[in-house]
């Protein structure tokens, strides 16, 4: 059986936080004027925004989808939440679904990480991690400190006073984590050579 294809990272895609937007001064009604994403000090993307009132603001840009420029016009609700110590605090709502969201991320029009079934990328780290640590707590139960990759399950010695079915459960329940935890570590490294291919041929042309 496959498997599934991991979400994208949020880190994947242009942001808009309304918070940022609210230090700005942007959510004043009234304000126009255009919202801008940098990298290394070079502009790369532009939107125009325009705060028709306290709960409204408009979004304007262009993306092209399919290969096909189009021009887009919206708005995106906001809403305000009492902070604790005074003040209000500013929320989207999101234009697909509604959810109160601080953020909102763009492929053609903005909407929030459960419309675009984004996750975090620490979330993804944390998934591939999960055999490798999966391996380590059940060598640790059976008082071996060596990982999957120095000693095999099929090695480990019985701790005294375990019964022989119980650790022959183990070892076969180690044996199959072990190997989810070593088609991890494959990738990984099939990942690690293809980047490092990629930066030697950027190399070789310069």
């Amino acid at each position: 059986m496959s498997r599934d294809k991991e979400k994208d990272a949020t880190e994947d895609y242009r942001a808009l936080d309304v918070r940022g937007l609210h230090r700005a001064g942007v959510l004043v009604p009234g304000w126009l004027g255009n919202w801008q994403w940098t990298r290394r000090g070079a502009v790369v993307a532009t939107i125009g925004i325009e705060a028709e009132n306290r709960d409204r603001v408009r979004l304007r840009y262009q993306v092209t989808v399919r290969g096909e420029r189009q021009a887009k016009d919206y708005p995106v609700p906001i809403t305000w939440t009492p902070c604790h110590l005074g003040g209000e605090r500013p929320w989207f709502l999101c234009p697909c679904c509604g959810r109160r969201v601080a953020k909102l991320y763009l492929q053609s029009v903005f909407a929030c990480r459960h419309c675009r079934r984004l996750n975090y990328r620490s979330q993804q780290a944390s998934k591939r991690d999960v055999p490798c640590d999966r391996s380590w707590t059940l060598r640790r139960a059976l008082g071996c400190d060596e990982g999957f990759l120095s000693l095999p399950a099929e090695f480990i010695r019985k701790p005294k006073g375990m019964h022989w079915r119980t650790f022959e459960r183990k070892i076969e329940q180690l044996k199959r984590v072990d190997a989810r935890a070593l088609d991890e570590a494959r990738a990984l490294l099939g990942r690690i050579e293809h980047s490092v291919k990629i930066a030697g041929d950027a190399l070789s042309r310069c």
